[in-house]
């Protein structure tokens, strides 16, 4: 069994260069993943200089970690924004997604991209105490004239689709190499100073931008926009095993244990992908159980974790926190549909082009009740898993090979594998959160915000912007 994900088992690893000497852009993107590489990929044609970084390999983080769904039809989202944001809110929700989707069609049609993209019928499936608000969400769906039917206690809809993932932006970024847009991996920026006509942003390098794009999963700078107190993050559990069927279907469960499925073709052997076990990130913390959770009964050739950053209102935050400064985050579960939708916004923002979506996702949108309810329990979420691995740092279930001790004050972690010492500093740079160690993957997770650091201390997914690398001093 691999800890990996299927994505990265199946395609051939593209290499970028590493950016090492000083550079001038006019729109500096910060996030090798879907978003980033389709933002790039949208502004192509244009003439500004644009100019791409990643801080690992390019699509290995969230984007190589998803089920990969293209939906619209996703469980009981738009009755829950209708109900508790507005009617007008849930439509433009809807018809974002309906035009992502449309927008990925044409890109791969255009460019005659082959990423395994293929049309399922999605279905979403209800408990029996739960059948009103299904029928509210087909109801909401029929009135918008999506092709759905209700039959006992599921939806199904038609023009859902799949691919695989890093097909897709691959293709997508050499278009953009075509076009003299730069990539580069490998380099990191753990610092953005205004300045009077742009941004200098340092780190591995020096960039100076007129405009930037956060389109990192969450956003490493916590101001201006404090994306703890707006968010909580999911973390969920994915498998791929191999099936003797295929259906041209994906769906998902709605009940309180949420459970997804999808199939995916490769040399001739069918996969399932099923993800489930899904929790409020720091309230399981066990991931040795958390992984058992999602393999009963099943024998996966696959298997791996991924987090979603979850939003009080169930929409994306996309578009300008400062003059010339965009993010794009908070992608609910939904983030292939998200990300080009964020691509789409932000390139009409910088080419100054209306949208028709830029008022209902701006980051700074207008309070509701569900936010003002939401923003205490996100806070008090973050400080309940600080302190609890503040104060108590050896878990009970972690493996004989793995202890904690001090130098000079300090604390450090060693795990040990086949006769080798891993050491660590066990804290996240990025808010100062204990870490938590995930001995299915082999990585130290930060229960608070999601950074992830490999056992050798290497940071792989953010928003830290270092690593915890332990030296020994002689």
């Amino acid at each position: 069994m691999k800890t990996t994900s299927i994505w990265l088992d199946t395609i051939k690893e593209k290499h970028f260069p590493t950016l090492k000497e000083r550079k001038n852009v006019d729109v500096l993107i910060i996030g090798g993943g879907l978003t980033g590489i389709s933002l790039l990929y949208e502004l192509k044609d244009t003439n500004f200089n644009v100019c791409l970084v990643e801080r690992g390999k390019i699509g290995h983080g969230i984007t190589s970690k998803s089920t990969a769904k293209i939906n619209y039809l996703q469980g009981i989202t738009y009755s829950k924004i209708q109900k508790e944001v507005s009617k007008t809110s849930a439509h433009l929700y809807l018809h974002s997604q309906l035009d992502a989707i449309k927008r990925i069609k044409e890109i791969i049609a255009k460019e005659k991209i082959d990423c395994d993209f293929e049309e399922v019928t999605s279905y979403v499936y209800e408990m029996k105490e739960k059948k009103k608000e299904l029928e509210n969400e087909y109801l909401f769906l029929q009135k918008e004239g999506c092709p759905v039917k209700l039959e006992d206690h599921r939806i199904s809809a038609k023009n859902n689709y799949v691919f695989h993932p890093l097909k897709y932006l691959y293709a997508l970024s050499e278009k953009c190499l075509e076009k003299q847009k730069e990539i580069y991996e490998n380099t990191i920026i753990t610092n953005i100073e205004s300045q009077k006509d742009g941004y200098l942003c340092t780190g591995t390098s020096t960039i100076y931008a007129k405009k930037i794009v956060l389109a990192c999963h969450y956003p490493f700078l916590l101001f201006p926009f404090f994306l703890p107190l707006r968010t909580y993050i999911e973390k969920s559990y994915i498998l791929a095993q191999k099936t003797p069927l295929y259906a041209k279907e994906s769906w998902i469960t709605t009940p309180k244990e949420i459970l997804s499925k999808r199939y995916y073709s490769y040399k001739n052997e069918s996969y399932e992908i099923i993800l489930g076990a899904s929790h409020i990130l720091g309230n399981k913390k066990n991931e040795r159980q958390n992984f058992s959770q999602i393999m009963q009964k099943h024998n996966p050739e696959y298997i791996w974790s991924n987090e979603d950053i979850m939003t009080s209102d169930y929409m994306p935050y996309i578009g300008s926190i400062q003059k010339d400064y965009y993010i794009s985050t908070g992608y609910n579960t939904w983030g292939m549909t998200n990300s080009i939708l964020g691509s789409m916004i932000i390139k009409d923002i910088i080419l100054q082009k209306e949208n028709p979506y830029v008022k209902v996702f701006e980051p700074y949108r207008k309070m509701n009740l569900a936010k003002i309810k939401q923003y205490p329990l996100n806070m008090g979420m973050n400080m309940k898993n600080f302190l609890e691995n503040k104060i108590y740092k050896q878990k009970n279930w972690y493996p004989r090979n793995l202890f904690f001790w001090k130098q000079n004050g300090k604390l450090l972690a060693t795990y040990t594998e086949n006769g080798k010492f891993y050491t660590v500093h066990p804290t996240c740079p990025h808010m100062g959160c204990s870490l938590i160690f995930n001995e299915v993957e082999k990585t130290w997770d930060c229960p608070c915000h999601a950074s992830s650091f490999d056992k050798y201390g290497k940071c792989v997914k953010g928003p830290s912007k270092y690593d915890i690398t332990w030296t020994r001093k002689k």
